[in-house]
Order: C-alpha cells, then sequence, then structure tokens
C-alpha cells in the first residue's frame, strides 16, 4: 500500500482570515515565506459530500488524506496557467499552485495558491443594467470554449469544474477589475464530488458516462495523460508562439509527473484508500493498519460503528443547540409583538420593511450592493396601496413557520393517534403552505371587494403555489403600481427568486449558476419600469 502519512508540515491557520467554505474545502487568506498573498486551501468535506465520495471512491476527499492526489491537483495548475494563457490570452488567468504541505490545525493536505482579488458576477436588482451581462459574458465567451479546449487535450475531468452541465462550477470564477478592464480567474480547479450528477442531463448521456466507462470509474479531475502529450507534441509550434521555450520545457516535465502521481492514488483498490485515509488523519496507528489490512470484513464493520457514532454525535449536537437556541429565544417578546402584529396595520408593514432592510444588508455584504442602491431601495416605499400589501407580506412571512409548526408536528401527531391517515398527511405537507396563504388572501380580496379598492387577485392566484407564493404580495405590487417604481418590492422579488436558486438541492448555493438563473426570473414576471440603464 502507498505511503499516506504527510512528509511536509505547514504553519498553522489559527488567525487567518477565512475567505470562502464550500462543499469540500475551506479557503484561508495568508503570507507565505516569501511574503506573497496566498489563497489557502484546506481540504474537507461536509457529511453528506463525504458520503458521496466514500460510496464512489471508497475513502473521503482524496485531496484531504492523499499526498500523491493533491500534488497531481497543483501539477493540473501549473499545466493549465500557460495553457490558459495560450488559449485566451489576458481574458482569462489561472490561479496557479505554488506548494502543499499539512495543515495541523484542521488534518487535511493543504494547497498553496496564488491570490486573486475578484468578486463573483453581479446578481440582477432593480437598479441594476438589464441584460444579462456578466453571467452571459463568463457562460458564453469563457466557460464553453474552456470546456471544448479542456476536452481536446485530455482533461477530461476538468470540464467538471469548468461548468459543463455543472451550474456550481460558477463559483470557480472571479471577475477581475484592473483600472477600466475587466477579466476573469479561474481560482477552484480541485471538484468535490464526482462528476455523475450534472444539472444538463445531456451532459450525463454524452459525456460523462462514456467517459466513466472508458476510465473505469466516474471522473474525479481525471487527465488522459498519453492523450496530452500527443496534443502538446502535435501543437508544440503552435504553443511556441505564444509560449517561451522554458514554459513550453515545464509543461512536460509536468505532465510526466502529473502521470506519476495520478496513477499512484488512482492505482489504489476501494479498500486499500479506505485504510489508508484513516491512517493518514490519524484515526488508526501503522499497528492498526498493519492489522486491518489483512482483514478487510473487520475493517468495514470498523468504519461503520465509527460512522454510526458519528451520526449520533452530530446528531446529539443539533438537538442540544437547538433547545439552547430555544431557550434563550425572547419569547416574551415575541408575545408582546403578536399582539401589535394583529392589531396595526402600519406594525405590519414596519415588520416588512425591516425585512427587506436585513436583505439589502445581505447583498451589501456578498458586495452585490453599493451603498447607494441600498440607500434607494429601503427609502422606496411607493404609494398608499403598495405600503397596505407589504404589510400583507409581512403576514405571509409569519403565516409560514406556523403552517409548518402544523405540518411537522402536529399533522404527524394526529396520524399518530389515527385522526388522519398517511395520504392526508401527504397532501398536508404538500399543500399546507398553499392552503394558509389562500385563505389570508382570499379574506383580503374579499374586504377590498366590499370596500370597493382594488382586488389584490395577483397575489391570490400566486399564493397558490408552493415555495414561490410566498412572493405573492411583492408581485401584487409591482403589478398595481402605476409608476412601476417600487423598487422595495422589486427587490424582494430578485432576492426571493434568488433565494429559492441558492435552496436548490445539489445544484444551487451562492454564487451558482442556479442562483443566478433564479434571479433573472423575475425580468419576464412584472413590467419593465424604473431601471436604471
Amino acid at each position: 500500500m502507498a505511503q499516506t502519512l504527510p512528509s511536509t508540515v505547514g504553519p498553522d491557520t489559527l488567525g487567518d482570515p477565512e475567505l470562502g467554505r464550500g462543499r469540500a474545502a475551506v479557503v484561508f487568506r495568508s503570507l507565505d515565506d516569501q511574503g506573497r498573498t496566498t489563497a489557502r486551501k484546506v481540504f474537507d468535506s461536509g457529511p453528506l459530500t463525504c458520503l458521496i465520495q466514500y460510496t464512489f471512491l471508497g475513502a473521503p476527499n482524496p485531496y484531504a488524506w492523499c499526498e500523491h492526489a493533491v500534488q497531481a491537483a497543483i501539477l493540473r495548475r501549473r499545466i493549465l496557467a500557460p495553457l490558459v494563457r495560450h488559449w485566451f490570452g489576458d481574458r482569462l488567468q489561472v490561479s496557479e499552485g505554488w506548494n502543499v504541505d499539512w495543515n495541523r490545525d484542521l488534518n487535511a493536505w493543504q494547497l498553496h495558491t496564488r491570490f486573486i482579488d475578484g468578486r463573483p458576477p453581479y446578481l440582477h436588482q432593480p437598479l441594476s443594467q438589464s441584460g444579462e451581462g456578466e453571467v452571459r459574458e463568463l457562460v458564453t465567451e469563457i466557460l464553453e470554449p474552456l470546456q471544448q479546449h479542456l476536452i481536446e487535450a485530455g482533461f477530461d475531468g476538468q470540464v467538471w469544474q469548468a461548468g459543463l452541465g455543472n451550474p456550481v462550477a460558477l463559483t470557480n470564477f472571479l471577475r477581475v477589475t484592473t483600472g477600466a478592464r475587466a477579466t476573469w480567474a479561474w481560482i477552484d480547479l480541485e471538484s468535490g464530488v464526482p462528476a455523475l450528477f450534472p444539472a444538463h442531463l445531456p451532459s450525463l448521456w454524452r459525456f460523462y458516462l462514456p467517459r466513466a466507462l472508458r476510465y473505469g470509474r466516474p471522473l474525479f479531475d481525471d487527465v488522459d495523460v498519453p492523450k496530452l502529450g500527443q496534443w502538446l507534441r502535435e501543437r508544440r509550434m503552435e504553443l511556441a508562439r505564444t509560449l517561451d521555450p522554458a514554459t513550453l520545457e515545464g509543461i512536460e516535465r509536468d505532465v510526466a509527473a502529473l502521470g506519476y502521481h495520478q496513477e499512484r492514488w488512482r492505482g489504489m483498490s476501494r479498500f486499500e484508500r479506505s485504510l489508508n485515509s484513516q491512517h493518514a488523519k490519524g484515526r488508526i496507528d501503522a499497528a492498526g493498519r498493519a492489522y486491518f489490512s489483512k482483514r478487510p470484513l473487520r475493517w468495514y464493520l470498523h468504519e461503520a460503528a465509527r460512522a454510526g457514532r458519528g451520526v449520533s454525535r452530530r446528531l446529539g449536537h443539533k438537538v442540544s443547540k437547538a433547545f439552547k437556541r430555544c431557550m434563550a429565544f425572547p419569547w416574551q417578546k415575541l408575545v408582546a409583538g403578536t399582539g401589535s402584529f394583529i392589531l396595526s396595520s402600519r406594525f405590519r408593514a414596519r415588520s416588512a420593511q425591516q425585512f427587506v432592510e436585513a436583505r439589502v444588508k445581505r447583498w451589501q455584504v456578498r458586495g452585490q450592493l453599493s451603498a447607494r442602491d441600498a440607500e434607494l431601495i429601503t427609502n422606496n416605499r411607493g404609494r398608499h396601496e403598495s405600503s397596505v400589501y407589504l404589510a400583507d407580506f409581512a403576514v405571509h412571512l409569519c403565516i409560514k413557520p406556523l403552517v409548518k409548526s402544523f405540518e411537522y408536528i402536529i399533522a404527524p401527531a394526529l396520524l399518530a393517534a389515527g385522526t388522519i391517515d398517511e395520504v392526508t398527511l401527504g397532501l398536508i405537507w404538500l399543500s399546507g403552505g398553499s392552503v394558509g396563504r389562500t385563505l389570508y388572501t382570499g379574506g383580503r380580496v374579499v374586504q377590498n371587494f366590499l370596500s370597493g379598492r382594488e382586488l389584490p387577485m395577483t397575489s391570490f392566484w400566486v399564493g397558490l403555489l408552493p415555495v414561490i407564493g410566498n412572493l405573492a404580495f411583492p408581485l401584487q405590487i409591482v403589478r398595481s403600481s402605476k409608476e412601476k417604481d417600487d423598487l422595495m418590492a422589486r427587490f424582494i422579488l430578485y432576492d426571493g427568486f434568488a433565494a429559492i436558486g441558492r435552496k436548490c438541492p445539489i445544484w444551487g448555493g451562492r454564487d451558482t449558476l442556479t442562483e443566478h438563473r433564479f434571479n433573472r426570473v423575475p425580468d419576464r414576471m412584472i413590467p419593465r419600469g424604473g431601471h436604471r440603464n
């Protein structure tokens, strides 16, 4: 079996500012021995990601425990940095890998890369310019050509990180502004899960499954080294026009080293990977490793018991944390505020505005809103009818936790008591939120009809829809407004749909293409007007 203990130990990360946290790594900003600012990527995985890795790879994240895997990662970056420069000029750059070592604090391998000061593409909001803008440029002018270049050169596994069928890959790229010029940077080249779950199903049938069958395993940053070597030889004259001889020689050396390191870690069996990963993490010593290496069944029973203890520990921690939050919650303040919320429409409108202000602040923290735009949105209250609808929006927000409590606490209790059956429980889970919103909005329709005011029919029909129904009254505002300038309501819509994209399982999350696609949905639902071009 291959040696998995760390050969080089790096400095502590305690005190370094955190740049970001993904599903399979956490990144810190720090300084290296030469005084250079680095992005230090420490590999690790959450429980769900770890389960997927264990299922398809036989062990948790290989970059976290296998030195050969992380050495292959740094070599891919060193090879791709000049190749990407050849393909795109200065329009796209790669965050080069500088060195790897063992992180003692987090007990995992870490990759030191060049720090690139950039930002994700902007989300859409009421005061942003029209058009797809940055996301369209990144997808059509950078990602799609990059995927073709990677496939032609043999970087089959890297197309996952370049976005082929993978909307989460948008988070791997940053927009870099230097003076008046804006370019793009590829900062994350290492996968967290095997490439078997694309959102674009044709790419699964046409590319990922055929490649998986050819490699004999799911793609996980695989490089076809012989194909890459042949590609380099065939295009040597073309590459020499943009790359100097020393760079070309360095690429050839790195390709040979990549083949060695890639084969060393991929040549292990599933059992060897499982055993070596726990040895590297210090969960078993050398004697235990030698003992279990001859007893696979005992090892897997040992792993199953460890996983069971881990699940119990995590569940207990979550229950304890929820209990502490419940005890610390200001229930007296909630009870006092409930009376004001029921009796005062002004209080409800203020509650809705506070919600919007909190969301605006969150966008500012993400760098998605300027201070000027944030002020314009929070100070825009529209006409009187809009303020009333904003109060209704606050009621919909408060209905949601009440409905969820009924769905997941009271309804199961009724099932256990035999009052309802399983079909009824399923219907409650599917339609509980829609029913709650419809009962309230229906009452508002009747109230407005009797008083001769505008009927909120848009909110009534939208409220019937699951998830999106929570945005019924903001949509009513922008559909009803004569001036079409209700920035606050428009912002709620853009933010609400972006939140749906973030919450999508597997392919969702912050700054993903999924979030951006959902964020643009209101453009097709609401009349234009009030936008700054």
